[in-house]
């Protein structure tokens, strides 16, 4: 799964963005880590292994995760990074990324209501039909259950 998440990060960024489409990623999924306005070591654990991951970067996380964080709390809304990512990203890269969002709203064993709904709106703002959503939520859950 790792190596089909890696495709997240190779969709080419073009010169001249504000915000670049790694960190656009870095601050959804930062997004749904304070949904509920708790950060569970699990949850910011997730975040970094996703950047480590996606990013292929072993140094620069840190920065990343802490520039992302910046970058969220900062922005009036979520419309800035899924813009970033709908411009360049494929039906299967959003797909992808709305898995990342579920894991790290699952990497506390509980989905917070507003957990939920902040992905909820993220996927609409992907332009991501509701079904898709649901079956990202349903195959992660399935993944953590075989993986249990």
């Amino acid at each position: 799964m790792l190596n089909t998440l890696k495709r997240l990060f190779s969709v080419p960024v073009e010169s001249g963005e504000t915000i670049s489409y790694q960190k656009a990623i870095a601050a959804l999924l930062m997004e749904v880590m304070l949904a509920d306005h708790e950060i569970d070591p699990k949850e910011e654990i997730k975040v970094k292994e996703y950047l480590r991951s996606l990013s292929g970067l072993d140094e620069g996380i840190d920065e990343l995760y802490l520039d992302a964080r910046s970058g969220v709390d900062q922005a009036n809304d979520l419309y800035q990074f899924t813009k970033v990512i709908n411009d360049v990203a494929s039906i299967e890269q959003k797909f992808l990324l709305l898995k990342g969002l579920w894991h790290v709203a699952l990497a506390d064993g509980d989905i917070d209501s507003y957990e939920d709904h902040r992905i909820r709106r993220i996927s609409e703002l992907l332009l991501m039909p509701h079904s898709e959503f649901i079956q990202a939520k349903i195959a992660v859950q399935k993944e953590l259950t075989n993986n249990a």
